[in-house]
């Protein structure tokens, strides 16, 4: 039917010409699965005229603010509810989450929030504990290494400034020379020193 327009059906006698647009719909790489032997190829080939790719929530935390609103104004009116409204910060907060079950958990943790809050107003308290661990976790994890690079490039220039010299970059930094070689070996920075020396 997908090549020739054409299917005769269950029981029938007559071939019916047929004029359709087929949509499908997986969240398989049907690619992969296709080479290796687990989906039809010539299936996935008359399938795979026009891919459409849809990005993961997570991919777009941009419209994450627009689809929250909207799932609140929607939810509010359906259930006769007053209207609310998101504080910034709970906003911020959905935004650092991983939503691994894409627009359909952000319309169930939106619509809990609703039903949950008491106020017009829904604040970062009421976003769900296990999603504000989450986002508070990877918040941490981008500052803990955005702290690190910067250290890494103090050392860096340090070490540049003084050669090499692991004493006095100590002393440059207001350091004990035990600790900046321990904070040298943490951060790496051991290693660019062994490239340094075997290019030299």
């Amino acid at each position: 039917m997908l090549q020739e327009g054409e299917l005769q059906r269950v029981g029938g006698e007559r071939t019916l010409r047929v004029k359709v647009r087929v949509m499908a719909a997986t969240n398989r790489d049907l690619g992969a699965m296709a080479r290796r032997g687990e989906f039809r190829e010539d299936l996935y080939y008359r399938l795979c005229v026009v891919p459409l790719r849809m990005p993961a929530l997570r991919e777009r935390a941009s419209d994450i603010a627009a689809l929250a609103e909207y799932f609140l104004g929607e939810f509010c009116t359906r259930n006769n509810f007053r209207q609310k409204r998101f504080e910034q910060e709970a906003l911020r907060v959905l935004a650092r989450y991983g939503w691994p079950g894409n627009a359909r958990e952000l319309r169930n943790a939106v619509e809990r929030m609703a039903i949950l809050t008491v106020s017009p107003e829904i604040g970062a308290e009421a976003v769900p504990a296990e999603m504000r661990e989450e986002a508070g976790g990877e918040a941490r994890s981008a500052l803990h290494q955005a702290r690190q690079d910067a250290e890494r490039e103090q050392i860096r220039r340090a070490l540049a400034a003084t050669g090499g010299n692991v004493s006095a970059s100590a002393r440059m930094l207001g350091l004990e020379r035990t600790n900046l070689h321990k904070r040298i070996k943490a951060l790496g920075l051991g290693r660019d020193k062994q490239e340094s020396a075997a290019t030299n």
